[in-house]
């Protein structure tokens, strides 16, 4: 929980590039991936150009370190 809080603070303060640079390793070890191909990935698919991703993609509300897309609505809580 508390590396969790301090990779999302990490994140808010530095942007994704930051947290790919800093983090990666640590990241893929707990199976948080950050630079997901949603285009590529069988689980998420596409209902007329409208994405449903997967939980692997950080654009998922249940990502452990979600961030809402700028072009789609979102359906978090956030």
């Amino acid at each position: 929980m508390w590396a969790q809080f301090q990779i999302q603070q990490y994140l808010d303060m530095n942007g994704l590039d930051g947290l790919v640079d800093r983090w990666g390793k640590y990241l893929d070890r707990y199976g948080w991936e950050v630079d997901h191909d949603v285009l590529g990935c069988r689980d998420c698919w596409s209902d007329h150009g409208i994405l449903d991703y997967c939980q692997r993609s950080i654009y998922s509300p249940s990502h452990p370190l979600h961030i809402c897309p700028d072009y789609s609505d979102c359906s978090c809580d956030s």
